[in-house]
C-alpha cells in the first residue's frame, strides 16, 4: 500500500509540474503550490495545533470561473496520535473580489489515516478560502482557508474542521 501511494503521489506531482511548464496562460496562478500551517484541526473532542498541509493545483478550464484539479497531503499531530490525509479533487476559483483577492472553493476526496488507531478510512472534504496579494508582483500570495471533512470509519463517521493559513507560489512564472 505504501509503495503504491508514493507512486501515485509522485505521478500526480510530475503531471502538475509538466502541465505548468507547458502552460501558455497569462494567469499567474494557472498552476500553484501551496504550504499551509493548520492553526486549528479539531476532530472527535481533540484539537491539534501542530499540523500542515500541502497542495498542488492546475487550472483545466481557463475561462471564468476557473476550474482546476488539486492534490493535497496533510499531517496533524495530537498528544498521542498523528493523522494524515491524501486527497484529490476539484477547485473552483471565483472571479476576483478585488485585484488583490482571489476567492476559491474546493471539494476533495481520498484517504484518511490514523497512525495510533492503525486505520485507513475514506474521507470527503469541502472548503473555501481567500488568496491575498501581498506584493506588487504576483510572486506569492497569502492564503486563509477553512475546510470541513467527513471521515467514514467502520464504527461511526466523524467530521473534523480545519482552519489554516499559508503561502501560495505560482509554478508557471
Amino acid at each position: 500500500m505504501r509503495i503504491s501511494l508514493i507512486t501515485i503521489i509522485g505521478v500526480l506531482s510530475f503531471s502538475f509540474v509538466a502541465t505548468s511548464a507547458s502552460a501558455q496562460s497569462s494567469d499567474p496562478y494557472f498552476a500553484t503550490a501551496n504550504a499551509n500551517y493548520d492553526l486549528i484541526y479539531h476532530e472527535t473532542g481533540d484539537t491539534s495545533v501542530a499540523g500542515a498541509h500541502f497542495d498542488l493545483a492546475s487550472t483545466v478550464k481557463r475561462d471564468v470561473p476557473f476550474l482546476g484539479i488539486v492534490g493535497e497531503i496533510g499531517v496533524n499531530h495530537f498528544d498521542n496520535a498523528t493523522v494524515s490525509s491524501y486527497m484529490g479533487g476539484a477547485r473552483l476559483r471565483i472571479p476576483n473580489l478585488t485585484p488583490s483577492v482571489l476567492p476559491f472553493a474546493q471539494f476533495v476526496l481520498g484517504l484518511y489515516h490514523c497512525g495510533a488507531c492503525n486505520t485507513n478510512d475514506f474521507a470527503i472534504q469541502g472548503g473555501a478560502g481567500l488568496d491575498f496579494k501581498v506584493t506588487r508582483s504576483d510572486i506569492i500570495r497569502v492564503r486563509a482557508q477553512l475546510d470541513v471533512r467527513h471521515v467514514f470509519d467502520d464504527v461511526q463517521g466523524f467530521t473534523p474542521v480545519r482552519v489554516s493559513a499559508g503561502i501560495v507560489f505560482p509554478l508557471n512564472r
